[in-house]
């Protein structure tokens, strides 16, 4: 449990992107709640669906916010959960079983001192199967080298699904991506905007449910986003 001090807690914005995460999102949902209320947490969550599953549904039962949208994509789920979060730190979370939220109070920790705190799944303990081969020790090996090559990022992940990053910073970042490479664009413009970053190890689990992950196409996606940036700005 976080030790109490003087200072109040600050209030937390968990924002789930979701596309038909029903046979994981009840169990992530019922994680989270009782990781805020073991640990003396206050906050929302916010489920950030286009669903056609009846994850919203799910969300709904359990009693926690829902941003419906039409917005297909990574980066669009996220973009539309954000408008409306209030919390003075976001919790930035895959709702597909992959994750283990009950390192929330770590993330809180490890933020003291930084605007933006990464989960890495590099870093920690990953489970057997629950990265793509290809994904693991091609793709994501030759985004992180770019990305340390072109912007100078100092981190062991190039896209974890797992972040705590303070509000006031996020509203300094340019937002854009719709996809898959919104991982990579949350990263590079938080190292252009000159936040300071850090890094946790997190547990990585196999996902329940189908994945959305195309590792050609996404990895393709990161790719040119990164190259793009580098030649536009």
């Amino acid at each position: 449990m976080l030790e109490k001090t003087e200072n109040k807690t600050p209030k937390l914005s968990i924002v789930l992107p979701c596309r038909n995460e029903a046979a994981a999102l009840g169990a992530c949902l019922e994680k989270i709640k009782k990781t805020l209320v073991d640990n003396n947490l206050t906050g929302e969550i916010i489920v950030s669906d286009s669903s056609t599953d009846g994850s919203d549904e799910v969300a709904r039962r359990a009693g926690v916010r829902v941003v419906k949208h039409n917005q297909i994509g990574y980066g669009r789920a996220y973009l539309e959960g954000f408008k409306g979060a209030t919390g003075e730190i976001i919790i930035m979370g895959d709702p597909d079983g992959s994750y283990d939220f009950t390192e929330i109070p770590n993330f809180l920790v490890a933020l003291a001192d930084k605007d933006l705190v990464v989960g890495s799944r590099f870093k920690g303990k990953m489970e057997r199967g629950a990265m793509p081969w290809l994904h693991r020790y091609v793709g994501s090996p030759i985004i992180l080298l770019l990305m340390r090559a072109f912007y100078g990022l100092k981190l062991s992940e190039p896209s974890t699904g797992f972040v705590a990053v303070r509000k006031d910073a996020l509203d300094k970042l340019e937002l854009k991506q719709p996809g898959m490479e919104f991982a990579s664009e949350f990263l590079v413009e938080a190292k252009a905007k000159g936040l300071k970053m850090g890094e946790i190890p997190i547990d990585y689990h196999r996902r329940l449910g189908s994945s959305k992950l195309r590792v050609w196409r996404d990895g393709w996606r990161h790719l040119i986003f990164i190259l793009k940036r580098r030649i536009v700005g």
